[in-house]
């Protein structure tokens, strides 16, 4: 009797203090916590994330020509070696055989030249001629919200796409937003707050929501409607309809300089961006 009472003395003290931890822990509200990912750095200005084939392109044109050279050279020394007769013998399967691999070196060869000499034109990227926004131009009627998702679009388009100008008009040509490199024609500040009269295509785009691209803006007649806010020499012009009252227009110093993902990145920003207008204009 004299031990058991100590070690029911002792458990019922754990208990307590069991107890009385369980009651503190539950009155501390649970902290779930996630380790935030460390970001992915990005690549350098130095850095070419290309295919090697891109890097070494012109080594990988030439390289058909030297392997089917290399084979020609090395079946003609393994015939004159090997003192088969150096004329071909059609009853002879090695004479054949060497027929047929001296016709498979010439096509090589044949491939290797005629990829050295149709080589890619490489996209022209020119200097802009313009007057050159050091902010971008925002309507007077636009809210601040309304202002940092202008802002941010801009940022964003310029820093991941070749964008290097863009602008925002109303479909009756209310001006909403311009960066980038504008036309001489809009020098002076007040030229910004006045209204543009839309060409078709984005007329087309504002009214009908219809995308356009433009990769190689010379070729297109319809520049004109783009020299009266854009410079004189853009490349190329993406246009893309923000809901159905305005338009996303952006251009690029940078022939074809647009690609495939970017517009459809762009016209995941045009949504965006027709909330935004609706709640800050």
């Amino acid at each position: 009797m004299t031990t058991t009472a100590p070690r029911a003395a002792a458990v019922a003290s754990r208990v307590a203090s069991c107890a009385r931890a369980s009651t503190s822990t539950s009155r501390r509200p649970l902290r779930l916590s996630r380790r935030r990912a460390a970001p992915r750095p990005r690549a350098a200005g130095d850095d070419d994330p290309a295919e090697p084939l891109q890097r070494y392109a012109d080594v990988a044109r030439a390289s058909p020509a030297a392997f089917g050279a290399v084979s020609a050279v090395a079946l003609l020394a393994n015939r004159a070696l090997s003192g088969v007769a150096p004329v071909a013998d059609a009853s002879s399967a090695q004479s054949r055989a060497d027929v047929i691999c001296l016709a498979m070196s010439a096509c090589l060869v044949l491939t290797g030249l005629t990829w050295i000499a149709l080589k890619t034109k490489p996209p022209n990227v020119v200097e802009l001629v313009g007057t050159r926004l050091e902010t971008p131009y925002y309507a007077a009627t636009a809210t601040k919200a309304l202002r940092d998702e202008l802002a941010w679009a801009w940022d964003a388009a310029r820093e991941s796409t070749n964008c290097d100008v863009m602008a925002v008009f109303t479909k009756d040509g209310r001006r909403v937003m311009q960066a980038g490199i504008a036309a001489n024609a809009l020098r002076d500040p007040e030229a910004l707050t006045r209204d543009v009269e839309l060409g078709p295509i984005c007329a087309a785009a504002a009214r009908d929501a219809a995308p356009n691209y433009l990769a190689n803006l010379i070729l297109f007649p319809g520049r004109v409607e783009f020299e009266r806010f854009f410079p004189v020499n853009t490349q190329a012009v993406c246009v893309r309809p923000i809901g159905d009252g305005a338009v996303l227009v952006i251009g690029s110093r940078t022939q074809r300089g647009l690609t495939p993902s970017d517009q459809r990145w762009f016209d995941v920003v045009a949504q965006k961006l027709d909330r935004a207008l609706e709640r800050g204009l």
